[in-house]
């Protein structure tokens, strides 16, 4: 019982700061047609701001000035950088994003060096549930990363925001032509995702040995987590981080972190090759023939 309990529990932390994670590369790469392979970077953006502003600014008011850097990075992106290279086609994105993720680690490591840095956690000790000890900061942690990924997902689809959002991914020059602003809506969506992986790295950030290279590793569960979805879907995405957090905490629960590394990636790759249109997590409708009516 303890260690299924233990197991759950993983699963679910796991799976929440991936979901975060994987919302906004999932969001960035339907909308905008962009693959940001400097998602991870970002993470690590989130990380080191909790870092270097630990002496100086309590925790969690620390979170709000992680997502100020996330909408500031973000926008400085899409408008000196993306903005110009849409008619280019996707590849010239993904390398001026490859590139921009270089500068970020490049920055970090002039900047911090390769030494491992700590982010102390505002809550220390373990809770019991069901009898089972586990750290209290990793279950707020994933409460907030969940809490976010809601909020985002309730805006997409119960606001008008949301909507044009929603219009702006299906059809865009449809879209344009009802007078949705397509340049607003592009920027806003990149913010939008960079923020919440600036904010995901600042929750982590407890968790994690911060080190220029730590965003490197968080990119992989992501991607796999979009790519197992539907393309411009806003719930695949979660769906997709949850494949990826059970998949992980079975093999790191039963085999050596090298084997189950190797295997993680090998399955996940399997499964893509296999669906390559994402699995179809939604229940199927059953139609009842006109026939069978007459």
């Amino acid at each position: 019982m303890e260690s299924a309990v233990l197991f759950s529990l993983t699963v679910i932390s796991t799976f929440a700061f991936y979901a975060l994670l994987a919302w906004g590369l999932g969001l960035i790469f339907g909308q905008l047609n962009v693959v940001n392979v400097a998602h991870g970077d970002l993470a690590m953006v989130g990380a080191y701001t909790m870092f270097v502003l630990e002496p100086v600014i309590p925790f969690f008011p620390r979170i709000l000035v992680a997502l100020i850097v996330g909408l500031v990075v973000g926008l400085a992106a899409e408008r000196l950088l993306l903005a110009r290279l849409y008619a280019q086609g996707m590849l010239a994105t993904l390398l001026a994003m490859w590139g921009v993720g270089i500068v970020l680690r490049q920055l970090a490591e002039a900047i911090f060096g390769p030494t491992p840095a700590s982010v102390s956690a505002p809550i220390t000790g373990s809770i019991e549930v069901l009898g089972t000890t586990y750290p209290a900061y990793r279950l707020v942690a994933a409460a907030l990363c969940l809490m976010i990924v809601a909020a985002c997902l309730a805006t997409v689809f119960l606001t008008p925001l949301g909507l044009r959002l929603r219009a702006s991914i299906d059809n865009r020059s449809m879209a344009a032509s009802l007078g949705i602003p397509p340049t607003r809506m592009i920027t806003g969506a990149f913010m939008l995702g960079t923020t919440l992986a600036v904010l995901a790295g600042a929750l982590q950030s407890p968790m994690l040995g911060v080190t220029p290279s730590a965003g490197v590793g968080l990119l992989a569960p992501a991607f796999f987590a979009v790519m197992l979805g539907r393309r411009g879907s806003m719930i695949s995405p979660v769906v997709g981080a949850f494949v990826v957090a059970l998949l992980d905490t079975v093999l790191r629960t039963f085999l050596p972190e090298t084997a189950a590394g190797l295997i993680f990636f090998v399955a996940l790759i399997a499964l893509i090759a296999l669906r390559p249109q994402g699995l179809d997590w939604r229940f199927p409708s059953w139609k009842i023939p006109r026939t069978a009516i007459a």
